[in-house]
């Protein structure tokens, strides 16, 4: 886990930034046995366990936001210790936090103006005070402990939500969808990638001896989200070996989601159903990559400009496609299928999975018009 390694240096990273807790992917043209769904769901229940999970329902005007000593820390207000014991801050909570509390950018300005030195620390800390002082309308907020690289454990708030938030954990929604259909504890686990804000799990219900080098297989994918950046989902798509480029669906209708709010029993009654469906979507993204093999592009990079433009790439993401066609991975010669391939390969490289995700989506958009 990645995040402060001294309380002293004022060069530091004013917040925790968003780390990778689990990472587990398929090496390039290699077919691994990366885990299993029950080993996952095993290492997620443990994990929880050690972060110790506490909501607090408090308001902003209760929470002490200090911006020195080189990072953003909080402390509740205590009746009768004035403070409670400090907490480290989560970049995707003090983003809530602002959005919530301060004008536009504001965020970005008190954290900016911190680094500055002791003064703008001292500014930016009366500034966020002199706004929570009238913000008592209460909040949900998630704190978990998490490890710093120089070993000490601390609390973090890593999330904040309105008091109707229904909690769902990664190890929940796991353990939930393999009670609802043990099939998946027999799926070949293609990737699992973990970070603070959101779990993405790739599985294909293919049969081991039946996946090929260059041919996609079918792909379902399960997304959950314990601090409110996204639904909990699970899409259809497609995968390939060779370059473990990966493709959702071009029809929004072939995912299914659940907002955090209410009864979460309603998100364990549609995993199975959705599921089932999934599979037969996902057969569909297979059957038209196979057609993109044989549909031929007359000018590659006018055709990939003009759709790139269209899914509102941007022009970094487009460079990194046009840069992928000459991946040794990537299907050779001027076909629609290499122009997917492309793109899907570009989307790797986004450092976020839900950018990936639209990056993804947006080929796979691509791919049907085509």
């Amino acid at each position: 886990m990645n995040t402060i390694t001294n309380t002293n240096t004022p060069a530091l990273p004013n917040l925790v930034p968003n780390r990778s807790l689990l990472s587990r992917s398929m090496p390039r043209g290699v077919l691994t046995h990366l885990t299993t769904m029950e080993d996952l769901r095993d290492t997620l229940a443990r994990q929880r366990k050690a972060m110790e999970e506490v909501d607090h329902d408090r308001s902003l005007s209760q929470l002490h936001v200090d911006f020195r000593g080189g990072r953003v820390t909080a402390n509740w207000l205590d009746r009768r210790t004035g403070l409670s014991q400090e907490m480290a801050v989560h970049k995707n909570a003090y983003s809530q936090m602002a959005s919530d509390l301060l004008p536009a950018r504001g965020g970005n300005f008190l954290t900016t103006q911190a680094r500055l030195g002791e003064d703008g620390a001292k500014l930016s800390t009366a500034s966020w005070a002199t706004f929570a002082r009238k913000q008592q309308n209460p909040r949900m907020f998630r704190t978990v402990k998490y490890r710093r690289d120089d070993g000490k454990v601390e609390r973090m708030i890593r999330s904040m939500h309105s008091t109707g938030y229904a909690a769902y954990s990664n190890a929940e929604f796991v353990a939930d969808a393999l009670d609802a259909a043990p099939e998946l504890g027999a799926m070949t686990v293609l990737d699992v990638a973990q970070r603070d804000t959101e779990i993405r799990i790739r599985l294909s219900a293919t049969p081991r001896d039946q996946f090929t080098l260059d041919k996609p297989v079918q792909m379902l994918t399960l997304w959950n989200s314990e601090v409110g950046r996204r639904s909990t989902g699970i899409t259809a798509g497609a995968w390939k070996l060779v370059c473990t480029n990966g493709m959702g669906s071009w029809d929004s209708r072939t995912g299914w989601t659940w907002r955090h709010y209410g009864n979460v029993e309603r998100i364990r009654d549609g995993v199975r159903s959705a599921i089932e469906e999934a599979q037969t979507s996902a057969s569909g993204v297979v059957e038209a990559y196979g057609k993109a093999l044989t549909t031929e592009i007359d000018d590659m990079l006018s055709f990939l400009d003009t759709e790139m433009g269209r899914e509102g790439l941007t022009g970094t993401q487009k460079d990194r496609a046009i840069l992928a066609l000459t991946d040794e991975t990537t299907t050779q010669g001027d076909w629609l299928a290499s122009a997917i391939d492309a793109i899907t390969l570009a989307a790797q490289d986004e450092g976020d999975l839900l950018a990936q995700h639209d990056m993804e989506r947006a080929a796979s958009r691509i791919l049907i018009r085509g």
